[in-house]
């Protein structure tokens, strides 16, 4: 990682939020922030607009994080009270056991998605990588609105220049340069209301897309694929909801069509949360060349800005 991002990301460790200047936001968002994680080297990715919820306090959301999360022992401990209650996590991990079971061949042992949920999803060497498109909750806190909750904070005190930031500053590009570097085969993206930002931020505004209708039984859900080098982006309805993926039924032909990127070999034996080692790699650690990479592509256009800021404090 070169040493100017480094201190800036040093310098982010216990930001003070009235300080905080576009240039650290910028490069904080430029990371997987915000991404539940799992293995970026999977072959299936799935990415949601926003995180579903907040977990951790504010300072720490607005740091970056140059390494991926992952659903590990430690954070399955730590937030043990809180995962019964993330249904939205529950319906990926059917999808993705239904998308696994449909890949592999006739006598591999089938896994159920509460064990998939309990045992597999997320963690670090696993099947999938969960990421999403913008590093903040839509709503960081229930009670109030965005402008009061970044008052303090004069960058994002409009949410639509957050946004702005997130699209035309270094989070989108992060995210394409990402999807260069792993080509996963298929990106599940979560709410075609939200088409145009996800097909900006991994890389296909000119591919043109093709619709699929997911009809199992009686009921009829719309997708939209598009294929661009060596990955399939397939556009799918929101979790839950009266025309989202609120049935099992349709979570589980959601899995079974986007098996048909996949292959037995994306599926080797994984031992879950059982597997050491289980947690992130130290702060220490270099960075996998893929990531450091695709960090020093996203980075490029921002760094400039980002060694003034540092200069001038």
């Amino acid at each position: 990682m070169p040493r100017a991002i480094h201190e800036g990301l040093n310098r982010m460790q216990q930001p003070r939020l009235s300080a905080l200047s576009r240039a650290e936001l910028d490069l904080a968002f430029t990371s997987f922030s915000g991404m539940d994680g799992g293995n970026p080297a999977a072959a299936i990715w799935v990415c949601d607009v926003a995180p579903l919820s907040s977990c951790v306090p504010l300072s720490v959301a607005l740091q970056g994080q140059p390494i991926p999360a992952a659903w590990d022992r430690e954070f399955r401990s730590r937030h043990a009270h809180l995962l019964p209650r993330w249904q939205s996590h529950y319906r990926i991990a059917r999808m993705l056991a239904a998308a696994r079971s449909a890949a592999l061949p006739p006598g591999r042992i089938p896994i159920n998605a509460r064990e998939y949920f309990d045992r597999y999803l997320y963690v670090p060497n696993g099947w999938e990588f969960k990421l999403n498109l913008f590093p903040l909750p839509e709503r960081t806190d229930h009670t109030l609105p965005w402008s009061k909750v970044f008052r303090e904070l004069q960058v994002l005190g409009a949410k639509s220049e957050y946004l702005r930031l997130c699209r035309l500053g270094g989070r989108f590009r992060f995210i394409s340069s990402l999807r260069r570097q792993h080509r996963p085969r298929v990106v599940l993206c979560l709410g075609e209301r939200h088409a145009r930002d996800y097909l900006h931020a991994f890389g296909f505004e000119d591919v043109e897309g093709a619709d699929v209708l997911l009809q199992p039984a009686d009921l009829v859900r719309r997708l939209q694929v598009f294929e661009h080098d060596q990955t399939a982006l397939v556009l799918s309805p929101r979790l839950g909801g009266a025309q989202g993926l609120s049935s099992d039924v349709l979570l589980d032909a959601l899995g079974t069509f986007l098996a048909k990127w996949l292959l037995p070999t994306d599926f080797p034996p994984c031992s879950g949360v059982a597997e050491e080692p289980s947690v992130a790699q130290p702060a220490g650690k270099a960075l996998p060349a893929t990531e450091a990479l695709a960090l020093n592509e996203a980075w490029v256009a921002a760094r400039n800005g980002l060694a003034s800021c540092i200069m001038h404090q």
